[in-house]
């Protein structure tokens, strides 16, 4: 029960995070405003942003 239990959380968090990288593509691409995006997609944005900021 436990293993199905945490399979289907991880599975759940995978399309939701798979569906916020999907917006944050389209947010870059312009297709998207930046008030439309869900709140994971705009964290991920701003730690894709950080990490830029800190390679260049």
């Amino acid at each position: 029960m436990g293993f199905d239990k945490s399979y289907k959380v991880k599975k759940n968090q995978r399309r939701k995070r798979k569906s916020a990288k999907e917006k944050m593509h389209l947010f870059e691409q312009g297709k998207l405003p930046h008030d439309k995006l869900p709140s994971l997609s705009k964290r991920m944005l701003s730690r894709k942003h950080r990490t830029q900021k800190a390679a260049a």
